[in-house]
Protein backbone atom coordinates (compact mmCIF):
# COMPACT_ATOMS: atom_id res chain seq x y z
CA UNK A 1 0.00 0.00 0.00
CA UNK A 2 1.05 3.29 -0.56
CA UNK A 3 1.53 6.33 1.98
CA UNK A 4 -0.73 8.05 -0.57
CA UNK A 5 -3.28 5.60 0.12
CA UNK A 6 -2.57 4.85 3.22
CA UNK A 7 -2.88 7.69 4.49
CA UNK A 8 -6.33 8.35 2.59
CA UNK A 9 -7.55 5.31 4.17
CA UNK A 10 -6.46 6.71 8.04
CA UNK A 11 -8.64 9.61 6.54
CA UNK A 12 -11.65 7.44 5.65
CA UNK A 13 -11.68 6.15 8.68
CA UNK A 14 -11.65 8.77 10.95
CA UNK A 15 -14.92 10.49 9.15
CA UNK A 16 -16.33 7.56 9.52
CA UNK A 17 -15.51 7.37 13.44
CA UNK A 18 -16.84 10.68 13.43
CA UNK A 19 -19.80 10.14 11.28
CA UNK A 20 -21.06 7.38 13.30
CA UNK A 21 -20.49 9.62 16.57
CA UNK A 22 -22.56 12.53 15.10
CA UNK A 23 -25.49 9.74 14.13
CA UNK A 24 -25.13 8.61 17.97
CA UNK A 25 -25.65 11.83 18.96
CA UNK A 26 -28.77 12.51 17.18
CA UNK A 27 -30.37 9.35 19.70
CA UNK A 28 -31.63 10.27 23.07
CA UNK A 29 -30.00 11.86 25.59
CA UNK A 30 -30.55 8.45 28.38
CA UNK A 31 -29.45 5.90 25.08
CA UNK A 32 -26.39 7.99 24.96
CA UNK A 33 -25.35 8.48 28.89
CA UNK A 34 -25.68 4.60 28.59
CA UNK A 35 -23.58 4.09 26.56
CA UNK A 36 -20.80 6.41 28.03
CA UNK A 37 -21.44 4.50 31.92
CA UNK A 38 -21.00 1.02 29.77
CA UNK A 39 -17.98 2.24 27.92
CA UNK A 40 -16.62 3.46 31.44
CA UNK A 41 -17.16 0.40 32.56
CA UNK A 42 -15.46 -1.28 29.48
CA UNK A 43 -12.17 0.61 29.77
CA UNK A 44 -9.51 -1.81 30.68
CA UNK A 45 -7.46 -1.00 33.83
CA UNK A 46 -10.14 1.37 34.67
CA UNK A 47 -11.31 1.54 38.81
CA UNK A 48 -14.37 -0.72 38.65
CA UNK A 49 -14.26 0.24 42.68
CA UNK A 50 -17.15 2.24 41.83
CA UNK A 51 -17.88 -2.06 41.88
CA UNK A 52 -18.77 -7.22 43.99
CA UNK A 53 -26.17 -14.00 47.98
CA UNK A 54 -30.06 -14.05 51.45
CA UNK A 55 -27.24 -16.39 52.53
CA UNK A 56 -25.87 -18.84 50.18
CA UNK A 57 -27.32 -22.62 50.53
CA UNK A 58 -25.99 -25.28 52.75
CA UNK A 59 -25.18 -28.35 51.01
CA UNK A 60 -25.40 -31.33 52.93
CA UNK A 61 -21.55 -32.23 52.62
CA UNK A 62 -18.76 -30.54 54.74
CA UNK A 63 -18.41 -27.41 53.18
CA UNK A 64 -22.26 -26.22 52.80
CA UNK A 65 -22.93 -21.92 52.49
CA UNK A 66 -24.63 -20.79 55.17
CA UNK A 67 -28.73 -22.02 55.65
CA UNK A 68 -30.83 -19.23 56.11
CA UNK A 69 -33.59 -18.27 58.55
CA UNK A 70 -36.36 -15.98 57.65
CA UNK A 71 -35.71 -12.55 57.65
CA UNK A 72 -38.25 -12.20 60.59
CA UNK A 73 -35.76 -14.01 62.57
CA UNK A 74 -32.33 -12.49 64.18
CA UNK A 75 -29.76 -15.00 65.64
CA UNK A 76 -29.82 -14.22 69.44
CA UNK A 77 -26.70 -11.66 70.19
CA UNK A 78 -24.15 -12.64 72.47
CA UNK A 79 -23.29 -9.47 75.20
CA UNK A 80 -21.09 -6.99 73.57
CA UNK A 81 -19.33 -4.01 74.54
CA UNK A 82 -20.66 -0.73 74.09
CA UNK A 83 -17.81 0.54 71.96
CA UNK A 84 -15.08 -1.36 69.23
CA UNK A 85 -11.79 -0.05 69.54
CA UNK A 86 -10.70 0.40 66.36
CA UNK A 87 -6.81 -0.18 65.39
CA UNK A 88 -7.05 1.74 61.97
CA UNK A 89 -9.01 4.63 61.67
CA UNK A 90 -8.18 6.32 58.20
CA UNK A 91 -8.37 10.01 57.58
CA UNK A 92 -10.39 9.19 54.32
CA UNK A 93 -11.19 6.44 52.46
CA UNK A 94 -8.58 4.86 50.01
CA UNK A 95 -8.13 5.18 46.75
CA UNK A 96 -10.02 1.99 44.95
CA UNK A 97 -7.62 -0.79 43.64
CA UNK A 98 -7.71 -0.56 39.56
CA UNK A 99 -8.60 -3.97 37.95
CA UNK A 100 -8.60 -5.54 34.70
CA UNK A 101 -11.94 -5.12 32.74
CA UNK A 102 -14.65 -7.61 32.60
CA UNK A 103 -14.86 -9.88 29.56
CA UNK A 104 -18.04 -10.05 28.98
CA UNK A 105 -18.77 -6.22 29.54
CA UNK A 106 -20.39 -7.15 33.86
CA UNK A 107 -18.06 -8.98 36.12
CA UNK A 108 -18.98 -12.23 36.10
CA UNK A 109 -17.56 -13.87 39.44
CA UNK A 110 -18.46 -17.52 40.74
CA UNK A 111 -17.75 -18.99 44.18
CA UNK A 112 -16.14 -22.60 43.58
CA UNK A 113 -16.09 -25.24 46.26
CA UNK A 114 -13.29 -27.45 46.70
CA UNK A 115 -14.33 -29.06 49.70
CA UNK A 116 -17.84 -30.65 48.60
CA UNK A 117 -18.51 -31.04 44.89
CA UNK A 118 -14.87 -30.84 43.86
CA UNK A 119 -14.75 -32.12 40.47
CA UNK A 120 -17.59 -30.98 39.20
CA UNK A 121 -16.60 -27.39 40.21
CA UNK A 122 -13.37 -27.69 38.31
CA UNK A 123 -14.61 -29.19 35.66
CA UNK A 124 -17.14 -26.09 35.12
CA UNK A 125 -14.40 -23.67 35.84
CA UNK A 126 -11.97 -25.17 32.79
CA UNK A 127 -15.30 -25.26 30.35
CA UNK A 128 -15.94 -21.74 31.10
CA UNK A 129 -13.13 -19.74 32.26
CA UNK A 130 -13.07 -17.68 29.06
CA UNK A 131 -16.41 -16.32 30.13
CA UNK A 132 -15.11 -15.71 34.26
CA UNK A 133 -13.96 -13.22 35.23
CA UNK A 134 -13.47 -13.72 39.26
CA UNK A 135 -13.56 -16.93 41.25
CA UNK A 136 -13.86 -17.17 45.20
CA UNK A 137 -12.66 -20.66 46.07
CA UNK A 138 -14.33 -21.00 50.02
CA UNK A 139 -10.97 -22.01 51.31
CA UNK A 140 -10.73 -20.56 54.69
CA UNK A 141 -12.61 -20.29 58.28
CA UNK A 142 -10.80 -18.77 61.15
CA UNK A 143 -10.19 -19.28 64.70
CA UNK A 144 -11.64 -16.51 66.74
CA UNK A 145 -8.84 -16.72 69.24
CA UNK A 146 -6.22 -16.51 67.64
CA UNK A 147 -7.26 -14.55 64.42
CA UNK A 148 -5.52 -17.50 61.80
CA UNK A 149 -6.66 -18.98 58.60
CA UNK A 150 -8.18 -22.32 59.07
CA UNK A 151 -7.87 -23.56 55.52
CA UNK A 152 -10.60 -26.00 54.46
CA UNK A 153 -10.08 -28.93 52.57
CA UNK A 154 -8.23 -28.18 48.56
CA UNK A 155 -7.21 -25.08 49.92
CA UNK A 156 -4.63 -23.26 48.28
CA UNK A 157 -4.37 -25.22 45.10
CA UNK A 158 -1.44 -23.87 43.11
CA UNK A 159 -2.48 -25.76 39.97
CA UNK A 160 -5.96 -23.70 40.24
CA UNK A 161 -4.44 -20.20 41.20
CA UNK A 162 -2.15 -20.46 38.28
CA UNK A 163 -4.53 -22.20 35.90
CA UNK A 164 -7.17 -18.83 36.54
CA UNK A 165 -4.52 -15.97 36.18
CA UNK A 166 -3.08 -18.24 33.44
CA UNK A 167 -6.66 -17.61 31.54
CA UNK A 168 -7.16 -13.41 33.32
CA UNK A 169 -9.26 -14.78 36.04
CA UNK A 170 -8.72 -13.16 39.57
CA UNK A 171 -8.59 -15.65 42.62
CA UNK A 172 -9.92 -13.84 45.47
CA UNK A 173 -10.86 -16.81 48.47
CA UNK A 174 -13.52 -16.79 50.38
CA UNK A 175 -13.18 -16.53 53.68
CA UNK A 176 -16.66 -17.43 55.80
CA UNK A 177 -17.96 -18.75 59.28
CA UNK A 178 -20.61 -20.64 57.88
CA UNK A 179 -20.29 -23.66 61.00
CA UNK A 180 -20.65 -21.22 63.81
CA UNK A 181 -21.92 -18.31 62.78
CA UNK A 182 -21.38 -16.49 65.87
CA UNK A 183 -18.30 -17.97 67.15
CA UNK A 184 -16.73 -15.01 65.21
CA UNK A 185 -18.11 -12.59 67.37
CA UNK A 186 -15.18 -12.67 70.11
CA UNK A 187 -13.03 -11.42 67.14
CA UNK A 188 -14.50 -8.79 65.84
CA UNK A 189 -15.25 -7.22 68.84
CA UNK A 190 -11.54 -7.27 70.12
CA UNK A 191 -9.27 -5.32 68.30
CA UNK A 192 -6.01 -7.28 69.25
CA UNK A 193 -7.71 -10.13 67.92
CA UNK A 194 -8.62 -8.09 64.43
CA UNK A 195 -5.20 -6.88 63.91
CA UNK A 196 -3.88 -10.19 63.87
CA UNK A 197 -7.05 -11.64 62.03
CA UNK A 198 -5.63 -9.06 59.19
CA UNK A 199 -2.56 -9.99 59.33
CA UNK A 200 -2.82 -13.30 59.05
CA UNK A 201 -5.05 -12.67 55.62
CA UNK A 202 -2.71 -10.30 54.04
CA UNK A 203 0.72 -13.10 54.91
CA UNK A 204 -1.64 -15.71 52.90
CA UNK A 205 -2.90 -13.40 50.01
CA UNK A 206 1.15 -12.78 49.82
CA UNK A 207 2.17 -15.68 50.06
CA UNK A 208 -0.16 -17.75 47.63
CA UNK A 209 -0.62 -14.30 44.76
CA UNK A 210 -4.14 -14.21 45.71
CA UNK A 211 -5.69 -11.10 44.13
CA UNK A 212 -7.71 -10.28 47.18
CA UNK A 213 -10.17 -11.79 49.67
CA UNK A 214 -13.68 -12.28 49.84
CA UNK A 215 -15.62 -11.85 53.79
CA UNK A 216 -18.70 -13.97 53.67
CA UNK A 217 -19.36 -13.82 57.38
CA UNK A 218 -22.69 -14.40 57.91
CA UNK A 219 -25.95 -14.68 60.39
CA UNK A 220 -24.35 -12.48 62.79
CA UNK A 221 -26.84 -10.27 65.47
CA UNK A 222 -27.49 -6.27 64.86
CA UNK A 223 -25.53 -5.38 67.74
CA UNK A 224 -22.24 -6.83 66.06
CA UNK A 225 -22.32 -3.68 63.13
CA UNK A 226 -20.08 -1.96 64.84
CA UNK A 227 -17.52 -4.29 65.23
CA UNK A 228 -18.23 -5.62 61.40
CA UNK A 229 -17.40 -2.13 60.65
CA UNK A 230 -14.33 -1.73 62.53
CA UNK A 231 -13.32 -4.86 60.50
CA UNK A 232 -13.65 -4.20 57.54
CA UNK A 233 -12.73 -0.88 57.36
CA UNK A 234 -9.46 -1.91 59.03
CA UNK A 235 -8.84 -4.42 55.99
CA UNK A 236 -9.74 -2.54 53.47
CA UNK A 237 -7.26 -0.19 54.76
CA UNK A 238 -4.79 -3.22 54.84
CA UNK A 239 -5.41 -4.16 51.41
CA UNK A 240 -5.61 -1.12 49.47
CA UNK A 241 -2.04 -0.42 50.36
CA UNK A 242 -1.50 -3.57 48.91
CA UNK A 243 -3.26 -3.07 45.43
CA UNK A 244 -5.42 -6.19 46.78
CA UNK A 245 -9.28 -6.22 46.37
CA UNK A 246 -11.97 -6.63 49.05
CA UNK A 247 -15.14 -8.48 48.03
CA UNK A 248 -18.08 -9.14 50.76
CA UNK A 249 -20.92 -11.12 50.39
CA UNK A 250 -24.02 -9.63 51.98
CA UNK A 251 -27.24 -10.65 53.16
CA UNK A 252 -30.29 -9.71 51.03
CA UNK A 253 -32.52 -6.82 52.54
CA UNK A 254 -34.68 -4.21 51.12
CA UNK A 255 -33.99 -1.80 54.13
CA UNK A 256 -30.94 -1.28 56.30
CA UNK A 257 -31.91 -2.04 59.69
CA UNK A 258 -33.49 -5.78 58.68
CA UNK A 259 -32.92 -8.56 61.01
CA UNK A 260 -31.15 -10.76 58.81
CA UNK A 261 -28.24 -8.79 57.84
CA UNK A 262 -28.79 -5.36 60.04
CA UNK A 263 -25.52 -5.81 60.97
CA UNK A 264 -24.01 -4.84 57.41
CA UNK A 265 -23.80 -1.45 56.40
CA UNK A 266 -24.13 -1.39 53.20
CA UNK A 267 -23.37 2.54 52.52
CA UNK A 268 -20.41 1.95 54.24
CA UNK A 269 -19.49 -1.07 52.47
CA UNK A 270 -19.93 0.63 49.31
CA UNK A 271 -16.98 3.04 50.31
CA UNK A 272 -14.68 0.21 51.73
CA UNK A 273 -15.49 -2.78 49.31
CA UNK A 274 -14.21 -3.31 45.33
CA UNK A 275 -17.52 -5.81 45.01
CA UNK A 276 -20.84 -6.27 47.51
CA UNK A 277 -21.81 -9.57 46.30
CA UNK A 278 -25.69 -9.94 47.24
CA UNK A 279 -26.70 -13.25 47.77
CA UNK A 280 -30.27 -12.80 46.37
CA UNK A 281 -31.28 -16.46 46.89
CA UNK A 282 -32.92 -18.82 49.56
CA UNK A 283 -36.07 -16.65 49.26
CA UNK A 284 -37.49 -20.01 50.45
CA UNK A 285 -34.81 -21.54 52.46
CA UNK A 286 -34.13 -25.02 53.21
CA UNK A 287 -35.70 -24.91 56.70
CA UNK A 288 -39.21 -23.35 55.22
CA UNK A 289 -41.78 -24.38 53.26
CA UNK A 290 -41.50 -25.09 49.54
CA UNK A 291 -41.41 -21.91 46.78
CA UNK A 292 -39.17 -20.46 44.46
CA UNK A 293 -35.73 -19.27 45.94
CA UNK A 294 -34.92 -16.36 43.90
CA UNK A 295 -38.41 -14.93 42.53
CA UNK A 296 -37.43 -12.12 39.63
CA UNK A 297 -39.89 -9.76 41.58
CA UNK A 298 -38.16 -9.91 45.12
CA UNK A 299 -34.51 -9.77 43.35
CA UNK A 300 -35.87 -6.63 41.72
CA UNK A 301 -36.56 -5.11 44.90
CA UNK A 302 -33.34 -6.18 46.80
CA UNK A 303 -31.77 -4.18 43.47
CA UNK A 304 -33.65 -1.17 43.91
CA UNK A 305 -32.37 -0.76 47.58
CA UNK A 306 -28.91 -1.78 46.69
CA UNK A 307 -29.03 0.88 43.96
CA UNK A 308 -29.90 3.43 46.78
CA UNK A 309 -27.11 2.92 49.24
CA UNK A 310 -24.41 1.50 46.82
CA UNK A 311 -22.54 2.51 43.94
CA UNK A 312 -24.03 0.22 41.15
CA UNK A 313 -21.14 -0.45 39.06
CA UNK A 314 -20.26 -1.99 42.92
CA UNK A 315 -23.14 -4.46 43.01
CA UNK A 316 -23.12 -7.91 41.98
CA UNK A 317 -26.29 -10.24 42.07
CA UNK A 318 -26.26 -13.68 43.57
CA UNK A 319 -27.59 -15.81 41.13
CA UNK A 320 -28.28 -19.86 42.56
CA UNK A 321 -27.11 -22.84 40.44
CA UNK A 322 -29.16 -24.63 42.72
CA UNK A 323 -32.48 -26.31 43.52
CA UNK A 324 -33.97 -27.16 46.60
CA UNK A 325 -35.79 -30.54 47.41
CA UNK A 326 -38.91 -30.18 50.22
CA UNK A 327 -40.01 -33.54 52.42
CA UNK A 328 -42.76 -32.36 54.64
CA UNK A 329 -41.14 -32.23 58.43
CA UNK A 330 -37.63 -31.89 57.20
CA UNK A 331 -35.25 -29.36 56.01
CA UNK A 332 -34.91 -29.51 51.81
CA UNK A 333 -32.21 -30.89 50.37
CA UNK A 334 -30.15 -29.11 47.89
CA UNK A 335 -30.30 -30.13 44.92
CA UNK A 336 -27.69 -30.05 40.99
CA UNK A 337 -28.81 -29.40 37.89
CA UNK A 338 -27.74 -32.99 37.34
CA UNK A 339 -29.54 -34.21 40.39
CA UNK A 340 -33.03 -32.20 39.27
CA UNK A 341 -33.02 -33.99 35.87
CA UNK A 342 -32.34 -37.86 37.38
CA UNK A 343 -35.29 -37.19 39.29
CA UNK A 344 -37.57 -35.56 36.18
CA UNK A 345 -36.22 -39.12 34.09
CA UNK A 346 -36.74 -41.07 37.17
CA UNK A 347 -40.12 -40.00 38.23
CA UNK A 348 -41.73 -38.60 35.01
CA UNK A 349 -43.45 -35.48 37.00
CA UNK A 350 -45.80 -32.53 35.52
CA UNK A 351 -42.80 -29.69 35.22
CA UNK A 352 -44.22 -26.05 35.93
CA UNK A 353 -42.93 -23.03 34.81
CA UNK A 354 -43.87 -20.42 37.10
CA UNK A 355 -43.73 -17.13 35.30
CA UNK A 356 -45.79 -14.89 37.89
CA UNK A 357 -47.52 -14.70 41.46
CA UNK A 358 -49.01 -12.47 42.99
CA UNK A 359 -46.06 -10.07 43.64
CA UNK A 360 -44.92 -10.40 40.32
CA UNK A 361 -42.12 -12.31 38.00
CA UNK A 362 -41.12 -15.35 39.31
CA UNK A 363 -39.55 -17.42 36.42
CA UNK A 364 -38.88 -20.73 38.45
CA UNK A 365 -39.63 -24.03 37.50
CA UNK A 366 -41.18 -26.92 39.93
CA UNK A 367 -42.40 -30.15 39.78
CA UNK A 368 -43.95 -32.73 42.70
CA UNK A 369 -43.58 -36.54 42.87
CA UNK A 370 -43.54 -39.28 45.37
CA UNK A 371 -41.17 -41.72 46.77
CA UNK A 372 -41.60 -44.15 49.78
CA UNK A 373 -44.85 -42.91 50.54
CA UNK A 374 -43.50 -39.70 51.09
CA UNK A 375 -44.38 -36.02 49.12
CA UNK A 376 -41.79 -34.65 47.56
CA UNK A 377 -41.32 -30.78 45.81
CA UNK A 378 -38.97 -29.45 44.12
CA UNK A 379 -38.26 -25.97 42.76
CA UNK A 380 -34.90 -25.15 41.03
CA UNK A 381 -33.28 -22.47 38.58
CA UNK A 382 -33.04 -22.94 34.85
CA UNK A 383 -31.12 -21.04 31.95
CA UNK A 384 -34.39 -18.96 31.48
CA UNK A 385 -34.46 -17.70 35.77
CA UNK A 386 -30.88 -16.81 35.03
CA UNK A 387 -31.53 -14.88 31.69
CA UNK A 388 -35.06 -13.15 33.93
CA UNK A 389 -32.17 -12.07 35.94
CA UNK A 390 -29.58 -10.74 33.66
CA UNK A 391 -32.07 -8.41 32.40
CA UNK A 392 -32.29 -6.89 35.81
CA UNK A 393 -28.68 -6.47 35.94
CA UNK A 394 -28.12 -4.69 32.19
CA UNK A 395 -31.59 -2.93 32.42
CA UNK A 396 -30.22 -1.41 36.22
CA UNK A 397 -26.17 -0.91 34.84
CA UNK A 398 -24.89 -3.04 37.69
CA UNK A 399 -21.60 -4.41 37.83
CA UNK A 400 -22.80 -8.13 37.31
CA UNK A 401 -23.10 -10.92 39.05
CA UNK A 402 -21.96 -13.74 41.78
CA UNK A 403 -22.64 -17.33 41.21
CA UNK A 404 -23.46 -19.80 43.56
CA UNK A 405 -21.98 -22.04 43.15
CA UNK A 406 -19.97 -23.73 39.97
CA UNK A 407 -20.62 -27.46 39.13
CA UNK A 408 -23.04 -29.30 37.92
CA UNK A 409 -25.46 -26.44 36.87
CA UNK A 410 -27.67 -26.21 33.73
CA UNK A 411 -25.24 -26.07 31.48
CA UNK A 412 -27.30 -23.26 29.06
CA UNK A 413 -26.95 -21.10 31.94
CA UNK A 414 -23.24 -20.32 30.21
CA UNK A 415 -25.00 -20.05 26.83
CA UNK A 416 -27.16 -16.92 28.25
CA UNK A 417 -24.47 -15.35 29.49
CA UNK A 418 -22.22 -15.37 26.68
CA UNK A 419 -25.55 -14.32 24.77
CA UNK A 420 -26.90 -11.32 27.07
CA UNK A 421 -23.06 -10.27 28.38
CA UNK A 422 -21.34 -10.56 24.61
CA UNK A 423 -23.32 -11.13 21.81
CA UNK A 424 -25.58 -8.58 22.73
CA UNK A 425 -23.21 -5.52 23.39
CA UNK A 426 -24.81 -1.92 23.16
CA UNK A 427 -25.63 -0.32 20.02
CA UNK A 428 -22.92 2.00 19.23
CA UNK A 429 -20.60 -0.87 20.32
CA UNK A 430 -22.30 -3.42 17.55
CA UNK A 431 -22.51 -0.20 14.92
CA UNK A 432 -18.68 0.10 15.41
CA UNK A 433 -18.08 -3.74 15.33
CA UNK A 434 -20.04 -3.82 12.49
CA UNK A 435 -18.73 -1.47 10.30
CA UNK A 436 -15.22 -0.80 11.56
CA UNK A 437 -14.18 -4.48 12.52
CA UNK A 438 -10.44 -3.57 12.86
CA UNK A 439 -10.81 -0.33 15.32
Amino acid sequence: MSRRTGRFRRIALVALYLALLMGWGALTYDTYRAWLQRQASLARGLALAALGPTPQPTPTTPLPAATTPPATVEPTPKPLPTQPAPIIVPTSTPAPVAVTHPKTGRLVAAWMPTAFDAEQARASFEANKALLDEISPVWYTTSPVTGELVPEQGARDRDLIEAAQAADVLVIPSLHNVYEPEVILPLLQDAARREAHIVAIMREIEEYGYDGIDIDYELLPTTARPYYADFMRELSTALRSQDKLLTVAVHAKTTDENALGGFQDWRLLGELCDRVRIMTYDFSWSGGPPGPIAPVAWVAEVIEYARSVLPAAKIQVGIPFYGYNWTPGQPALPQTWGEVQQLISTFQPLVNLQERDATGPVEESWFTYSQDNAAHTVWFASARSLEAKLTLVEQEDLGGIAIWHLGNEDPRNWDVIRERFIDHPDILHRLFDTHLPEH
